[in-house]
């Protein structure tokens, strides 16, 4: 196993082992690509205990805001595939822990996944923190995984279950 430096993943992807859809290249640095929020998000509210779909990402909806102590539910900006040679490990950026908040998410993008990446953004502060369409908020490091080949689908397991769900769709399909 080893790490894929930028070329790499450049690379990885023209021969489609990995792919990144909605790809910046001013976000590819040597080591990691840097990913985004998404338009989709679900803010919860303490009050009903219930989620509220907000769509940002368009004039005049550019940005959604966190209640102090709240939380939201958000998707990646960039659609990821992994081929069966390929397994990421993403985490967040230390901006976000500089404005207070916490990026909650699974360490993982395992080898065979095609969807968004699904996560949520905690507010540590005691007031709002405002959050705009597009803000880079993680890191994603790719890593070949050739010595461990083949990898492939359980059927009936978990993992088949969440990828038939998230599937390769946006969630407004």
């Amino acid at each position: 196993m080893f790490l894929l430096n930028d070329e790499m993943i450049r690379k990885y992807m023209d021969n489609h082992l990995l792919g990144i859809e909605d790809f910046d290249r001013g976000l590819l640095l040597p080591t990691h690509y840097y990913f985004r929020i998404g338009k989709w998000v679900r803010k919860w509210d303490k009050k009903d205990k219930n989620h509220h779909p907000v769509e940002i990402g368009r004039p005049g909806k550019e940005v959604f805001e966190i209640p102090p102590k709240g939380y939201a539910s958000i998707i990646s900006l960039e659609r990821f595939y992994c081929s069966d040679k390929v397994l990421a490990i993403f985490g967040q950026i230390s901006d976000l822990a500089l404005d207070g908040l916490r990026l909650n998410h699974s360490p993982t993008i395992d080898p065979n996944f095609a969807g968004f990446l699904e996560m949520g953004i905690e507010n540590l502060l005691d007031w709002p923190v405002e959050l705009a369409y597009g803000t880079p908020i993680g890191k994603i490091l790719f890593f070949d995984i050739s010595d461990t080949y083949p990898i492939h689908d359980i059927a009936n397991s978990i993992s088949a279950s969440k990828y038939e769900r998230r599937g390769a769709r946006r969630p407004d399909e």
